[in-house]
Parts: structure tokens; sequence; C-alpha cells
């Protein structure tokens, strides 16, 4: 097996883990898997694979709703306008470009707390992410650090703590360049 090909095997390995540890063991869960690690496939075959991936684990990702219902009262599902801010900020940093740097095909979904009072937002973070792979951690990271500037007027919402989901995944995932 050539050094390219066992490279991929072991990120289709990494990835089939993710997606067990993604699922929480949810039985009702479908998430598809990764091309398995016993066979060495070409790069747009991975590519593929990893597409389907992506957006299984995606469509099985918990919602707004979901997480506001975990947490109890005291929560709410913010605005669409809210999520399209947060949407906006998020893709002004490089916070996903750098996630992909370790990751090429990374995928998933980062739910913000915002914490509205009377005067506006004082508290932006990231409360949880589903991602394809580890790589999210270096992009929840790196929100974690760009949101802690971003505010929002009280015309976003009463004063509450609202969760918003905000989807990251590339339209069209080139594979990478060869060595």
């Amino acid at each position: 097996m050539s050094k390219r090909n066992r490279h991929f095997v072991t990120i289709a390995s990494l990835s089939a883990l993710t997606a067990v540890a993604a699922c929480g063991g949810d039985s009702t869960a479908k998430v598809e898997n990764a091309p398995p690690a016993t066979a060495a496939v070409s790069p747009e075959e991975y590519r593929k694979a990893q597409e389907r991936y992506a957006d299984s684990l995606i469509n099985v990702t918990k919602t707004s709703k979901d997480v506001v219902d975990k947490l109890g009262k005291g929560y709410a599902v913010g605005s669409l306008r809210l999520r399209d801010s947060l949407g906006a900020l998020t893709a002004k940093t490089d916070c996903y470009a750098k996630g992909r740097q370790s990751d090429p095909y990374l995928a998933g979904t980062v739910s913000y707390f915002v914490f509205m009072s009377v005067v506006g937002s004082n508290v932006v973070r990231v409360q949880e992410g589903q991602w394809t792979s580890a790589a999210g951690n270096i992009v929840e990271s790196c929100l974690n650090v760009a949101s802690k500037n971003w505010r929002f007027d009280s015309s976003f919402g009463a004063p509450a703590s609202y969760i918003t989901q905000v989807l990251l995944k590339p339209e069209a995932v080139t594979p990478p360049k060869k060595p």
C-alpha cells in the first residue's frame, strides 16, 4: 500500500471512530460510515465518502431546539436574524479555515449561547458542537476567542439566554493537492 493510501486509510479509520463517538451511543441515529480501514481507496472515492459522512452526521445533529430542551428553562431558540448574524460573523473569521488545515473535509455544526440583557448581548460563546473529526475542536476554540468581541443590540431579542446553531460545511470540497 502506498504512503498516500495509508494516509487516507488512517484518516478513514479516525473518521469511523468519530462517527461512533458523535452518535453518543444512540442506536436510532443513522450516520454513514467512512471508507473501511482495510480498503485502499482513491482520493476521489475518499472525498465522496467523506461528503456522505458529513451529510449524514449533520442530519443527525441536535437542533437548536434539542439543545434548548436539554438545557431546560431559561433558554430559548434564537431568532433567524440572530442566527444569520452569527453565521456572517463566523464566516468572517478564519476559524473554519484553521480546522480545515487539519481536516480538509471538516464539516459540522456549532451551537452558540448568547445572553441578551436589556442593553444588548454581553456573552457569546460556543455552547456545543458536532463535527466530523476532532479538528472541530480547533474551530470551536478559535470561535470562542473571536466571539468574545461580538455584541448584539437589544433589537436581536428580549432579555434571555438564546441558543442558535450555525452550519459549517464546505460547499465544494476539493481533494488535497498531491505533494
